[in-house]
């Protein structure tokens, strides 16, 4: 972690010098104003920092506010950047056609405004969410059984500002849906931890017929594996860490603790109860496909990439994970779903990656289909 941090820290500092650089331009002359706008975007600088220590110091009041102002502000300084960087290609570009020096202070400030704009409708797009059903077809349901249908969440990083309006959301998407079963495939929980006996208690009362499962995703190691686990037995989860388990008469359910490349003990120790009768579904919190196990596993839900995000992150996760978001052919007769994710990390918006919860409908092959 403490690699991340002085990584974090460093290119965050970075693109504040950029934007300091840029914008200091509409300033009226004299230190007092530069010096202000200095102090300030020291403080964004270090907001995430003072966000997760104020939660460990017990100070939800102080995390509550440095996350919600520092994750906003990390959100509006990124769409600025984007739009300054258009302008100053634009700049560039028309550079041997000007015939004087550009008057940098109007364009600037445009731009400065238009992200105020545009960080407001991703703000509001991070709370549309919606349901986003994947049909997969199957001839391993037992008989007189015509439908199985499974909610899945991830990334709902419940712990940092909003996480309890989230939730509600999410969760009321989910008892209109009248799944079957409810998975999370990680990041679940999220420092500095806010509301958590409060998010507990809403989780605690839905109640899929088949129960509730759960696994690590990369966050729920920063909050820590015991607090994690601990937090979601107490709001009904199953955690599945490197195991496997029947559920009900039909599935076989498989789940592996985040890690940055594939591990073959854990993917075997997971599915060394399956049987081949029934639907073997393997959870794992990162779009990573085991090729080894391909014979052992129908359906492969993941998360992780929040489908981007925000545009255009895309570019560099899609480039990063091949299996980026939807469902995706893994094999033949895997399939493999990545959701976009229910929630946000960092700055609370989404810019063309809706949030979602994916509810997989397991229904009935056609009787020509092939005998996987």
């Amino acid at each position: 972690m403490s690699w991340f941090l002085v990584t974090f820290l460093s290119v965050y500092t970075a693109l504040h010098w950029v934007f300091y650089r840029t914008v200091r331009c509409l300033l009226p002359a004299g230190p007092w104003a530069r010096g202000m706008l200095g102090l300030f975007l020291l403080l964004m600088i270090l907001a995430p920092v003072i966000t997760v220590a104020a939660g460990r110091l017990g100070q939800p009041g102080l995390a509550r506010l440095a996350g919600t102002v520092g994750y906003w502000w990390m959100g509006y300084l990124t769409v600025s950047l984007l739009l300054l960087l258009a302008l100053a290609l634009l700049r560039l570009g028309a550079l041997p056609f000007s015939p004087r020096a550009w008057d940098w202070r109007l364009p600037v400030g445009l731009a400065l405004g238009l992200a105020i704009f545009i960080s407001a409708y991703a703000g509001w797009a991070a709370t549309d969410l919606r349901l986003n059903r994947v049909v997969v077809p199957t001839n391993k349901l037992p008989p007189g059984v015509e439908r199985l249908s499974i909610a899945q969440t991830t990334d709902l990083h419940l712990g940092l500002p909003g996480g309890v309006s989230r939730l509600r959301k999410a969760l009321k998407l989910i008892e209109q849906a009248h799944p079957d079963l409810w998975v999370d495939t990680g990041d679940l929980w999220d420092r500095p931890l806010l509301d958590a006996d409060e998010l507990v208690a809403m989780m605690r009362r839905v109640k899929p017929p088949l129960g509730k499962y759960m696994i690590a995703g990369n966050h729920e190691f920063y909050v820590g594996l015991g607090t994690s686990f601990e937090l979601s037995r107490a709001a009904g989860f199953i955690v599945l860490d490197n195991r496997g388990q029947a559920v009900g008469q039909a599935l076989y359910l498989a789940g592996v603790n985040d890690a940055r490349r594939i591990n073959p003990d854990w993917d075997a120790a997971a599915l060394a109860g399956r049987d081949p009768r029934r639907i073997n579904i393997f959870l794992r919190h990162r779009p990573l496909f085991n090729p080894q196990h391909a014979d052992k596993v129908d359906l492969q839900l993941s998360g992780h990439t929040h489908g981007g995000q925000m545009w255009p992150a895309h570019l560099i996760t899609s480039r990063i994970f091949p299996y980026f978001a939807g469902p995706y052919r893994a094999a033949q007769g895997v399939m493999l779903h990545t959701s976009r994710g229910t929630g946000t990390w960092g700055p609370p918006l989404r810019l063309f990656s809706p949030p979602e919860v994916t509810l997989i409908e397991l229904v009935r092959a056609p009787a020509n289909a092939s005998p996987r």
